[in-house]
């Protein structure tokens, strides 16, 4: 048997695949016209050659008719031949229309990929069928050699066979032959099966051979590219050297066709000419008279079974292919398209791509010849082109059949001329139109959405055309549309992200019906699927808005709401029917737009809330509450059915939500242990949200967010995005559960003898985790979006964990070189942000605490200690520009944007680090006027009187009494005057303790206010315990102890009229349990430094003053303590309400006793920086690193200091550093200096004249 190069080629497709053995024999031509290059001479005599041939082939068969058949025969015969030929032809036609049947039936009898795609190749091979065809009526072709099936296979049979082949291949396995999805991808029949398709569908002739459809379409490329190039490329260099701006379209030779973005600028002229050409092309190639090959419900199967075996790539990575004017206008991505003149082009691009596989498949036989073990699979990424080119040809024919069909109703007679445009300046004879119904529309959404190659003109026109039939459905009483179609419709839209008038129509059309229908859909009941399906989809959607139009999205909200109204009902009354996946599916969609959010859980601040509007908001709760309730209890007795994603989605929807119930607890709780024992098939989002809910709700489960925490280990870490990282240790943080090592990463304090290896760190998840995150950050902080930047520095300074690392690129990537600065941050991000930079220095002190002052990198303690640690973590030039931009951002959008616990946050943040940006505390003192009128909570009303104080910021006195008349509302309640209980229900016995101080350090006292602020501290029965178990402490921290001694004394001096009093025996009892008045243990993360316990140290510019005054005869005592004021030393007859003995209630730096004359020596801790002025003209020495180069401001703890004193009858002297510093070191200026202020100081002024 002799074999022939088409068998042999054939035998390669058919008979085995490339990972088989191959026959030893292969020889083969490709093509009997080689590719035409060269001149142009050569390509029209080619093409000359080419008419030549099918001219011949013509006579010859009308010769041969006029040898057989005598003319008087024919005279005689000639009606009996006619029938007879006719009949003929006839029985060839049913002939063949059986054997298309027979294979059609084969094909759905077929139980794998494989056998669908033998069953294939033996149809359409040279001989395999040509017994069931009459001798000689049927040429020896393949769809090897022929293009578009070779006329064996029509498009009901491509139709089956791909909608039937991804049945098989979208059911992955990981059985020992592999994903059937891959293997029949890479199964070059399946190449073969989709190129004869494409042909098909670009309408190419089935009687042309491989070489010849190549031999045109070479013709074609050359004719279109050679004088056009030309020109464009002229048109570019004009527009980049005149305009100065690149050229608009960029124009690549691809897969032997002309791509490019559509060029508004060519001459009609040139377009034209290009249709031109198109057109003569596939006038060669294309079968005279033939109608769109595809009906709709095959177009629909194609489009669905490409989408679902995944081949056709999206269109962020291969552009969509759409006709110029086509469609009801321009879409806004239409730079991002492939753009084509004509639908003939379109089809011609098809055909090339189709060719340029056909030849790769072929090279990849050669190579198998040659000895290759494997198969490259070189034709792969031109199939997965070819597929999404053949989806955009079937979206331009459905665009342009309802696109014109809607301009048809506005303008007949312009359809017409558009259309003939479109098609190449004629219309091709009986095309026939796409007409879907809604099974059909609604598939073909899913497939396009599916595979990611959608667009708004296409969505609309499919959209208003199912809204179209609907309607008619309706007048005519025929056949009503099905739930499922609406509900895939709305998913289609939603994973596309395609909003728009159509869709919100479609909404309300939806939610009309079920409104009518009494939750039925025409009739029709949803299913379980169909009701999650449509609550995602709704949701997505509306979670999308960008563009906000209160018309339009009245509309929308109001559909939206009366959908998942029904949703909610139908949960409750069959809850047992819906899948894992259909209840957490549901759950999400109404946390998303917060459909029945319960309000009175208060707003977490991790998340911003989208409430979706509605005119029953009690009802649509108590509706959610029900069917919250009702999902719990069902979701509860079978967790271990849910998937991890689910149960994220369940945890998730249930803490959005806020709802707190005992069912929704047992809930959490179980979704925690399903997390701990299978936390290895949570996905990385899965567990960074499932650890946000639950520290939302408060589940803090040890073993749960232990087993969460461990996930996220150096190894895995970069399998984590951004946002799951940032979800996790907020969690972590806001729960509490706080890494082992806490000062692993500090490298500015602790000394690194101290700090534990790397070994010894990962012994502990918790601290493994957040050392890889911040590890990940400062890798890759761009990757970051502000929100999870700012959360993952809140978690480390929330539980404690200071990082100068960290901290310093991230304040560099914010306000630094190229930095993202603070102008896309929200109002809590800028809140939240500066708060985790203040709050890492004030860590400082609990290191010192906890290692000793003599074991640390700082010499200093207090406020210093808190303002030199930022300097040394950050750079004191850094964090300056940091406070500066973070305020600038906040007065530039608004204050007024900003909530209350974000001003809060962001005062007492500039405050701990003692930086005063003045034109942003006006602001702030602005906006606390304005919400008076509005309840604020205590912490707030409290951080923010304490940072003016702090910062000695001068607001109006009128601010204070405002403030000091609303306070007493609040805490009053409902009753005619507080009491201890009300109090609490506002404050902490902290809070109180700073209001109080902060009226101290401004100098007002109102009478009603500071009575309730004492009332609150200590009650009026003279009990501790009362008090501790009234307001849930455990006593009075070590700061508020002394905090009230200052306060006291001020009030007796300063306010004495009121006889405010501490209680007896204070402060015996009064502290915190077992804490010996220690600062120990505190635990409130806005401590105050302002009003902590004593820590006295003697600074080396202390003991240079100290030794220079005593040269001169001023004799002096460093640090002196005054232990226990007395009524004699003060200036008025009324007598302190002191106890005898307070320790350490008052130091003075240097002090002479007899004269009772003391010396401050005011180092930077006594000062703020004005940071929104122009530098002052005492610029300090460069030596020093520590200097404040800007105008200074004696703080509000000074000030009051000052006074207290002077009120003990001591008469002080005050030494800003910097004039001290900027003597140099020359003894005989620091002596002159010195000798100076004694002399030239008032005692009655008590101050220093200006030298």
């Amino acid at each position: 048997m002799m074999i022939t190069p088409t068998s042999i080629f054939f035998a390669v497709l058919v008979g085995c695949t490339f990972h088989e053995k191959l026959a030893h024999s292969f020889t083969y031509t490709f093509s009997r016209c080689p590719p035409l290059k060269g001149s142009s001479s050569q390509n029209v005599k080619a093409s000359t050659s080419l008419t030549k041939l099918r001219i011949a082939k013509a006579d010859t068969e009308t010769t041969h008719n006029k040898e057989t058949s005598p003319k008087q025969r024919y005279k005689n015969q000639s009606k009996q031949k006619y029938t007879s030929e006719a009949k003929h032809t006839s029985k060839k036609r049913a002939a063949s229309f059986e054997n298309l049947k027979v294979f059609n039936a084969k094909v759905t009898q077929c139980n794998s990929a494989s056998e669908i795609l033998a069953c294939f190749m033996d149809q359409t091979s040279a001989k395999g069928n040509a017994d069931r065809y009459d001798a000689g009526s049927i040429p020896t072709t393949s769809a090897a050699t022929h293009l578009a099936g070779a006329k064996k296979a029509n498009s009901v049979n491509f139709s089956t066979c791909l909608h039937r082949l991804a049945r098989f291949a979208s059911n992955t396995n990981h059985s020992e032959e592999g994903d059937e999805r891959k293997q029949t991808i890479s199964d070059p029949r399946f190449a073969l099966l989709l190129c004869s398709l494409a042909e098909m569908g670009a309408r190419a002739d089935p009687s042309l051979t491989v070489s010849e459809g190549k031999a045109i379409l070479d013709q074609w490329e050359l004719d279109s590219m050679m004088d056009i190039d030309q020109g464009m490329r002229v048109a570019d260099d004009v527009l980049s050297d005149i305009v100065g701006m690149s050229p608009i379209a960029d124009r690549t030779r691809t897969n032997g066709v002309l791509s490019s973005h559509h060029d508004s600028s060519g001459s009609a002229c040139e377009i034209e000419r290009r249709k031109q050409l198109a057109q003569e092309a596939m006038d060669q190639l294309s079968a005279p008279n033939k109608k769109n090959a595809f009906s709709s419900r095959e177009c629909s199967n194609i489009v669905w079974a490409l989408a679902k075996v995944r081949v056709a790539p999206p269109s962020d990575a291969f552009p969509l292919g759409r006709v110029v004017g086509i469609g009801d206008g321009n879409d806004n991505n239409d730079k991002d398209r492939r753009l084509f003149h004509s639908l003939d082009e379109m089809s011609l691009d098809i055909l090339a791509s189709s060719l340029k596989v056909r030849t790769q498949l072929l090279e990849e036989a050669r190579k198998r010849k040659t000895g290759a073990s494997r198969s490259s699979g070189a034709w792969i990424p031109e199939l997965s082109r070819l597929a999404g080119k053949i989806m955009d040809l079937f979206a331009v024919q459905i665009i342009q059949e309802y696109a014109s069909r809607r301009r048809t109703d506005q303008n007949s007679v312009s359809d017409d001329l558009n259309s003939d445009s479109i098609n190449g300046g004629r219309k091709r004879g009986n095309r026939a139109p796409v007409s879907f119904n809604p099974q059909e529309m609604a598939s073909a959404l899913w497939a396009f959405a599916k595979s990611q190659r959608a667009d708004c003109i296409l969505f609309s026109a499919l959209a208003q055309e199912l809204m179209r039939q609907t309607e008619l459905m309706k007048k005519d009483g025929g056949m009503q549309p099905k739930p499922q179609e609406f509900s895939n419709t709305l998913w289609a839209f939603a994973t596309s992200g395609i909003r728009g008038d159509a869709q919100v129509s479609l909404t309300k059309l939806m939610a009309d019906a079920m409104d009518d229908g009494d939750g039925q859909f025409f009739g029709g009941y949803f299913k379980p699927q169909e009701f999650a399906n449509s609550a995602w989809a709704l949701a997505t959607l509306h979670s999308k808005r960008t563009h906000t139009d209160s018309n339009l999205d009245a509309v929308e909200d109001d559909a939206v709401v009366r959908i998942l109204r029904w949703v909610a009902k139908n949960i409750q009354e069959q809850v047992h029917e819906y899948k894992p996946q259909e209840l957490s599916n549901t759950v999400w969609a109404c946390a998303t737009i917060g459909f029945g959010y319960d309000e009175s859980s208060g707003t977490n601040a991790h998340n911003d809330y989208v409430h979706v509007t509605s005119d029953s908001p009690m009802m649509d709760k108590e509706l959610m509450y029900e069917t919250l309730e009702t999902i719990a209890k069902n979701a509860l007795s079978r967790l271990e059915k849910f998937k991890a994603q689910e149960l994220n989605n369940l945890a998730w929807g249930f803490a959005r939500l806020g709802h707190r119930t005992l069912k929704a607890d047992k809930l959490f709780k179980g979704i925690a242990d399903e997390l701990s024992q299978r936390v290895h098939q949570f996905k990385p989002q899965d567990v960074g949200t499932t650890l946000w809910s639950l520290a939302t709700v408060e589940c803090h489960d040890s073993e749960a967010f232990l087993a969460g925490a461990s996930r996220l280990n150096f190894q895995q870490i970069r399998l984590f995005k951004p946002q799951e990282m940032s979800n996790a240790v907020w969690a972590l943080a806001t729960a509490g559960f706080a890494p082992k090592y806490t000062h692993v990463f500090d490298t500015t304090l602790v000394p690194s003898n101290q700090r534990p290896s790397m070994s010894v760190m990962k012994e502990d998840p918790f601290t493994e985790c957040f050392a890889a995150v911040a590890g990940e950050l400062m890798r890759r902080p761009q990757e970051f979006k502000d929100q999870e930047l700012k959360d993952v520095l809140w978690a480390f300074s929330k539980i404690g964990i200071r990082h100068p690392s960290l901290f310093k690129r991230i304040a560099g990537c914010i306000v630094g070189p190229n930095g993202r600065s603070f102008s896309t941050f929200s109002p809590q991000g800028i809140g939240n942000t500066v708060w985790s930079f203040a709050r890492q220095a004030q860590l400082s002190l609990d290191v010192i605490d906890s290692l000793g002052l003599g074991n640390v990198k700082v010499g200093t303690t207090g406020r210093l200690a808190v303002y030199e640690t930022s300097c040394l973590d950050v750079g004191e030039d850094l964090i300056k520009l940091l406070f500066v931009k973070a305020a600038e951002a906040g007065i530039d959008m608004g204050l007024d944007r900003f909530k209350t616990q974000d001003l809060s946050n962001t005062c007492w943040a500039y405050s701990t680090l003692g930086l005063l940006h003045s034109g942003f505390f006006q602001e702030v003192e602005r906006q606390i006027m304005t919400r008076l009128r509005h309840k604020l909570c205590g912490q707030e009303i409290a951080n923010i009187l304490w940072a003016f104080a702090t910062l000695n910021a001068q607001p109006d006195p009128a601010m204070v009494d405002t403030l000091s008349s609303h306070i007493y509302t609040l805490c009053k309640g409902k009753r005619e005057t507080p009491n201890e209980i009300s109090i609490s229900k506002i404050f902490k016995r902290q809070e109180i303790a700073n209001v109080a101080w902060s009226c101290a350090v401004l100098g007002k006292y109102p009478e009603n206010l500071m009575k309730t602020l004492y009332q609150g501290m200590f009650g009026t029965k003279n009990d501790p315990q009362f008090m501790k178990k009234t307001f849930g402490d455990t006593g009075l921290q070590k700061s508020s102890i002394m905090t009230m001694y200052y306060v006291q004394y001020a009030a007796d001096v300063e306010a004495p009229h009121l006889k405010l009093s501490l209680p007896k025996g204070f402060p015996n009892e009064w502290g915190e349990d077992g804490t010996n008045l220690s600062s120990k243990g505190m635990e409130d993360d806005q401590k105050q430094t302002s009003s902590s316990m004593l820590h006295l140290t003697v600074s080396k510019l202390q003991r240079e003053v100290s030794e220079t005054l005593t040269q001169i005869g001023f004799d002096n005592v460093l640090e002196y303590v005054i232990d226990a004021p007395s009524n004699q030393h003060l200036e008025n007859d009324d007598p302190n309400q002191l106890p005898e003995n307070p320790d350490e209630f008052l130091s003075i730096d240097i002090a002479n006793l007899e004269k009772r004359l003391g010396v401050e020596v005011d180092g930077p801790g006594h000062f703020v920086r004005l940071i929104d002025v122009a530098e002052a003209s005492h610029l300090n020495d460069d030596r020093d690193q520590f200097a404040d180069r800007g105008e200074n401001r004696v703080n509000g703890p000074t000030l009051l200091k000052h006074r207290l004193l002077s009120a003990l009858g001591w008469n002080i002297i005050h030494i800003p550093y910097w004039e001290y510093q900027n003597l140099g070191g020359d003894k005989d200026k620091e002596f002159a200096y010195c000798q100076y202020i004694l002399e030239h100081y008032s005692c009655e002024s008590g101050q220093k004249k200006n030298p």
